[in-house]
């Protein structure tokens, strides 16, 4: 087993856990705003499993330490300090694809 994060696209295996996930991320954004533009300004932050999980002066590294985590998240996001992260739902066409990839083992 590699120690190299997954590529995306991610499958989401556990619906419901993304949900409490995402709601849970969403919520820890909302009490850490003010401290994360304050500390971490012109940086990329990553929150996963509810909680701040650190900064990186890049999208892909502060994207590794998500993906890193145990458990891994089904839901988490990298945003720009100094911005606001993005918590809408797209409306991918790519992704009615991914219920064709192959399942992981």
């Amino acid at each position: 087993m590699s120690n190299e994060p997954e590529e995306y696209p991610v499958r989401v295996k556990d619906q419901a856990r993304f949900e409490q996930e995402f709601a849970a991320n969403q919520q820890a954004y909302e009490e850490l705003k003010d401290q994360i533009r304050r500390e971490y300004g012109s940086q990329y932050v990553a929150i996963a499993h509810g909680r701040l999980v650190g900064p990186a002066p890049t999208f892909e590294e502060a994207t590794a330490m998500a993906l890193k985590l145990q458990p891994r998240p089904e839901h988490f996001v990298v945003f720009e300090a100094d911005s606001d992260p993005m918590f809408d739902i797209i409306d991918d066409p790519y992704t009615e694809l991914l219920a064709e990839l192959p399942e992981e083992s």
